[in-house]
């Protein structure tokens, strides 16, 4: 029989806290009860051994189903974290505090034995929420229960808002991760979610802390006190603000992105050879050649035909300009590749006026090893080696630390800013999970990686620019103007726009509407031009065919109702979301300014208050 050990009481909660982890929350307003169970899943190793990428997917052959068992200890608990058989693994301690309506748990010492700790237990629900892409809700219609079913999700690589949550009927509850979230994310196993901490260059170091409270609203209400909370803590800035301090950021709203990438690519024997790939015939016996795919005056031409096929603003998007074409040469991307045309006349590009922008595409993640500054900056990995990332189109890259990238960005921002340049999107920015380097003298723990990145931000903001970045993050919000999203992996119940109902009015999103002729992407164009209505982003295209494919210039043209929806409501609170249809296949999302949308994806019709909107149609009201 577990022991009682902490007992908590004010208006808005009660707690009891057990010897063996569990607890019991009670909703003073209504008596609601809430359990934490008696297990959380640990994983036997490491969960991040120093990839660029982590996986998410977990085996429950790498992991066991840990219980506890506790004692008092000063104003906290110290508990012991009982492996499989009983073994003992490792201690912690917490200390549990209540603040107005929020439960807080600190977990203030970790075992130098446990790998990770994954604590609190789960509070038991019937579905889960996860801020994963749009937003996850697990359980939903349809859902097929299997503990097979596990995932780490790192804040903020996979997570782009640090919080959780559950849901019980129209009850719900909310968890932040607060302190140490830079290493921390969150362990899904079926129907438990749990907080999931990781250690800071090999040791525990520092306070842990997540906390709790309890919401009315489903997901909605769920995503709602998370805005609250945000606003709060210095992860909010609107849209109308950021126009306020730079102008030119007006230019999205109503607008489309339209997206040149890219205009040069490198091609070279050894990276076909490295991925197995065959190795074209132009291309045997030479190091490497560059691919012109659009120079500056293609490009100009494009952006005209654009404009006669009826865009009215929006962002031009340059990638792969930059010395050697794309992905060759970071971080020394000075001067500009010289067979794309000259300096003048992307100077002329990127002087483009109001109501348009164009934005050249940057990176300050990536390093190249036939890049003159290579190693320098390079995170390195325990043992020293560098720190590999993807095999792109320059070839195998490794990645900068964040305090090389700032310093990288100061100095070539001395050549870039002589374009006269509005707009900039350093790729993966705010798309991607922090990282370690143990480079001597230059090490870099994950919460030194959140800040340089963030100073990062800054330093574009601070120069006037419009700045945009690969999908998107919390700690962005304050920075970043536009992110480019991939929504087309819309599940019917699952996909719930926790992302929109938080930041809907401080960030545009970009979503790529002509990506319907791509390999495995699963839904067409139609599809595709409805998810951007029912998000409210912003339309994107890339260049290919607009010049001379009936079919994409049709595209554009037929999805031009985009624009005009978005500068209705592209820089205004998203309010609520709501399934119209058991299948889910019938959605409504509702904005501040009274606008609101009915998208239907079904093969039928569907009436909803007297009105009818056709099959894979929609109807604003």
């Amino acid at each position: 029989m577990a022991d009682k050990l902490v007992q908590l009481k004010n208006e808005h909660l009660s707690v009891d806290i057990y010897s063996d982890g569990t607890g019991e929350l009670v909703e003073c307003r209504n008596s609601r009860r809430w359990q934490m169970g008696p297990v959380a899943i640990q994983e036997e190793r490491e969960l991040d051994p120093g990839d660029c990428w982590q996986r998410q997917d977990r085996s429950y052959c790498e992991q066991y189903a840990a219980r506890f068992r506790g004692r008092r200890e000063k104003d906290g608990i110290c508990f012991t974290l009982l492996g499989q058989l009983g073994a003992e693994m490792g201690t912690f301690t917490c200390r549990y505090r209540l603040e107005g309506p929020w439960l807080v748990v600190e977990i203030l010492e970790i075992s130098e034995t446990l790998p990770n700790l994954m604590f609190p237990t789960a509070i038991e629900s019937e579905q889960i929420l996860i801020p994963s892409g749009v937003g996850k809700r697990v359980g939903g219609p349809g859902y097929k229960f299997t503990n097979f079913n596990r995932h780490f999700f790192r804040y903020p690589g996979n997570l782009n808002m640090r919080f959780f949550g559950g849901l019980r009927a129209d009850a719900s509850w909310l968890g932040i991760l607060e302190q140490g979230c830079e290493d921390a994310g969150v362990l899904q196993t079926a129907l438990a979610i749990t907080p999931g901490w990781l250690k800071s260059l090999g040791k525990w170091q520092g306070t842990r802390s997540v906390r709790y409270r309890f919401t009315e609203g489903g997901y909605v209400g769920v995503a709602k006190a998370f805005r609250g909370w945000a606003k709060e803590h210095g992860l909010f800035k609107t849209l109308t603000e950021k126009i306020q301090a730079r102008p030119a950021v007006r230019n999205l709203i109503g607008g489309r992105s339209v997206i040149f990438w890219p205009l040069a690519e490198p091609f070279r024997q050894k990276s076909c050879e490295d991925r197995c790939e065959p190795v074209p015939a132009d291309l045997r016996g030479r190091e490497k050649k560059i691919a012109v795919k659009c120079d500056y005056r293609q490009m100009r031409r494009l952006m005209e035909e654009c404009k006669a096929l009826g865009m009215r603003q929006g962002i031009f998007q340059a990638g792969g300009w930059e010395q050697g074409g794309l992905d060759e040469s970071h971080p020394d991307i000075w001067p500009p590749e010289p067979s794309l045309g000259t300096v003048d006349e992307l100077r002329a590009l990127c002087q483009e006026a109001d109501p348009f922008i164009t934005c050249l595409c940057d990176n300050y993640a990536d390093a190249y090893p036939q890049a003159a500054s290579f190693p320098k900056g390079v995170c390195r990995r325990r043992d020293g080696s560098l720190l590999a990332g993807g095999d792109w189109c320059g070839g195998q890259s490794y990645l900068l630390n964040s305090r090389a990238g700032v310093d990288y960005a100061r100095r070539n921002w001395e050549s870039l800013k002589t374009l006269g340049l509005r707009g900039i999107y350093p790729d993966t920015l705010s798309g991607t999970q922090f990282n370690e380097s143990y480079d001597n003298g230059q090490s870099q723990t994950r919460v030194h990686d959140s800040a340089y990145k963030q100073q990062l931000m800054r330093f574009f903001v601070d120069q006037g620019l419009v700045l945009g970045s690969e999908n998107g993050q919390d700690l962005a919000i304050p920075y970043v103007d536009f992110t480019h999203w991939n929504f087309a992996v819309r599940k019917p119940g699952e996909s719930v726009p926790l992302w929109p109902l938080v930041y809907h009015d401080c960030i545009v999103g970009v979503h790529h509407i002509d990506l319907s002729d791509l390999k495995g992407v699963p839904f067409s164009f139609d599809q595709n031009r409805l998810i951007a209505m029912l998000y409210g982003c912003q339309g994107g295209f890339r260049e290919w065919g607009i010049a001379d494919s009936p079919v994409v210039r049709k595209r554009f043209t037929e999805s031009l109702d985009i624009d005009e929806w978005h500068k209705q409501i592209g820089a205004v609170e998203m309010t609520s979301h709501k399934f119209l249809s058991d299948d889910c296949q019938v959605e409504q999302t509702e904005y501040a300014n009274g606008a609101a949308i009915v998208v239907n994806f079904s093969d039928t019709e569907f009436r909803t208050d007297g009105a009818s909107v056709p099959a894979h149609s929609y109807k604003i009201r």
